[in-house]
């Protein structure tokens, strides 16, 4: 069975995932310590599985974290690097000359060497008590494992039961016996350890986020078994002081027609329920009170296309050709969510209307996914109400004492009929600069 959650570029870029400015999803949970971690985060987040005992296991893994995100996680990248090589490279094997050549005590060679069996008795003693803490609070296979392990390369390395640090001590005579043990004897579970480690690290970096910003985990069951996504609490993880709001979606009305006028936030509510139906299948928490979502099959969206000039396409034309690469990735009995903004603003009013109608009417027929199409075109609603399966929805705006509008970025059912263009082109002071222009223009005539 496929596991793959389906996902496109376009729809990564869309929904931020990674960003070459600094402000993305992926960098907002990345706070890893090394980068062994980093690695291992970016293979998670850019994993996403419709496998559900996979998705439990990964939030069991960050879930018993949690109680550890105050953890000093007292390893250091560059050290952890330089044992990388280290540990990859060969001993010499001990010999007695080696033990009386008093010469190389100076040398580099012996200083790196001396440095990096220090270093690793230090990394397993850091990596043994980390693992010991956890076990106290919730025993697990793998921590015991690598609980055990680390015992006994600490057993291994100091040849006795008691590894007490202040017995480590290196000199000219034993040096060769300790390199030989650790990067001939132990290099395997040295490097098994590592790995572990850098898992840690990645799923601390996340149980951080989620407990600094109180985020959920989701619970997810299998496809098919509710029909239904709910969020409640649901907010934008970018915003300073974002508004949250609960979102329904449910196979008995799998389409909304989303409008709102501009700057009411509609782009913003799409973007958050995308991202974390996205986080939700990588096994990660999500920025709301609470969530349950069937498994989808993946995720698709329309929302910062890029003209296509070098085609000769039109901004209309390639807003077709997006709908038609979406509709040709989706499997048969699809669940996918499909998330269209603004759909063919690329033409008029009248021109989009008929467009977005008959695409709405094909998406009725074909089984499964989940749709939002949001648009500024409240008239369309009429058409569209009487046909099964559509859901309005739409995002609030009040007035104020004086009957200025307040964006309340609220999402509720029903149509926005509000039209706010001249009142946006006056707050831009754009009519200022045109009347201070032409105050110019009558004095240089004067």
């Amino acid at each position: 069975m496929n596991s793959k959650f389906l996902i496109d570029e376009q729809t990564k870029k869309d929904i931020q995932l990674t960003s070459t400015l600094g402000n993305s999803v992926f960098d907002f949970f990345n706070n890893t310590v090394t980068e062994g971690g980093d690695r291992l985060l970016k293979d998670l987040f850019f994993s996403p599985t419709t496998n559900l005992e996979e998705i439990k296991a990964r939030q069991i893994k960050i879930k018993r974290l949690l109680p550890f995100t105050d953890f000093s996680f007292k390893f250091d990248k560059l050290i952890l690097k330089d044992l990388e090589r280290f540990w990859a490279s060969r001993a010499n094997i001990p010999s007695f000359f080696s033990s009386i050549n008093i010469f190389r005590i100076s040398s580099p060679e012996y200083f790196y060497t001396k440095r990096s069996i220090i270093e690793t008795v230090d990394v397993l003693y850091n990596f043994h008590d980390f693992l010991g803490m956890v076990l106290e609070k919730e025993r697990s296979n793998d921590i015991e494992e690598f609980y055990d392990i680390s015992c006994s390369c600490l057993r291994k390395i100091f040849k006795t039961g008691s590894f007490k640090k202040d017995l480590l001590k290196i000199n000219l005579y034993n040096i060769d016996k300790y390199d030989y043990i650790i990067r001939e004897e132990l290099s395997d579970q040295l490097n098994y350890i590592l790995g572990f480690l850098y898992e840690i690290d990645a799923c601390l970096a996340i149980a951080r986020v989620a407990k600094s910003r109180a985020f959920c985990f989701p619970t997810v069951v299998e496809k098919g078994q509710t029909g239904e996504v709910k969020m409640v609490g649901l907010y934008n993880l970018f915003h300073r002081s974002p508004i949250a709001n609960d979102i329904s979606l449910s196979q008995n009305k799998k389409i909304w027609f989303l409008t709102g006028a501009n700057m009411a936030g509609k782009s913003s509510i799409i973007k958050s329920i995308s991202i974390a139906l996205y986080l939700a299948h990588i096994g990660l928490p999500v920025p709301a009170l609470s969530m349950q979502t069937d498994v989808i099959d993946g995720l698709f969206t329309s929302i910062n296309l890029d003209d296509n000039i070098d085609l000769g396409y039109s901004h209309f034309f390639n807003e077709a050709i997006r709908l038609k690469e979406i509709i040709d990735l989706l499997p048969k009995d699809s669940n996918a969510l499909i998330i269209l903004d603004e759909l063919f603003k690329g033409t008029n009013n009248e021109d989009a209307s008929q467009a977005i109608f008959e695409v709405v009417k094909y998406f009725i027929k074909i089984d499964g996914p989940f749709t939002i199409i949001s648009s500024h075109i409240a008239e369309l609603s009429e058409r569209l109400e009487p046909l099964d399966n559509i859901k309005c929805m739409r995002l609030n705006i009040d007035k104020d004492s004086e009957g200025m509008p307040l964006f309340t970025y609220k999402i509720s059912e029903g149509v926005s009929h509000e039209k706010l263009g001249m009142w946006l082109l006056e707050k831009s002071g754009v009519f200022n600069s045109f009347n201070g222009l032409l105050k110019q223009s009558k004095e240089i005539s004067i």
